[in-house]
């Protein structure tokens, strides 16, 4: 009789023991998401100047990758402009004339501008190149 009710309350305390471990577990939890959204909140937002200095990278890379071979070149470029061209349009008007930015991007946008060159040099000729890169409007 005595053992019998040593183990119950044995078994009631581990019970409540394993509640109150949970309930902290889930409490710790709910904490660390609070923080990660407070985290994220606080995090700095892309820039409208680093979005469109990083689609110009973007597409130094592919028009570099594939300067040997033109028409592949034109085929990725004109999926590039169909994915990002409205939004490069977008960022280069409400970025136009804005001197900070210049600044602070021009060695990316130089190194950027260098990577093509080459490319654009090969593929100078290639009409459909000059197609998809007057798909991208940067005006």
């Amino acid at each position: 009789m005595l053992a019998s009710s040593l183990w119950e309350i044995a078994v009631k305390q581990a019970i409540c023991l394993f509640a109150l471990v949970s309930l902290a577990a889930i409490g710790f939890v709910a904490c660390n998401k609070e923080e990660a959204k407070k985290d994220e909140a606080a995090a700095p937002a892309v820039s409208d100047a680093e979005k469109l200095v990083g689609h110009m990278e973007s597409m130094a890379d592919l028009i570099d990758k594939n300067k040997d071979n033109c028409d592949k070149m034109a085929e990725e470029l004109s999926a590039f402009a169909k994915a990002n061209g409205k939004e490069i349009s977008e960022l280069s008007k409400k970025l136009k004339g804005e001197k900070d930015s210049e600044e602070k991007y021009k060695g990316r946008i130089e190194k950027a501008t260098e990577k093509m060159m080459g490319g654009m040099m090969n593929c100078a000729d290639n009409e459909n190149v000059m197609k998809a890169m007057q798909e991208i409007k940067a005006d």
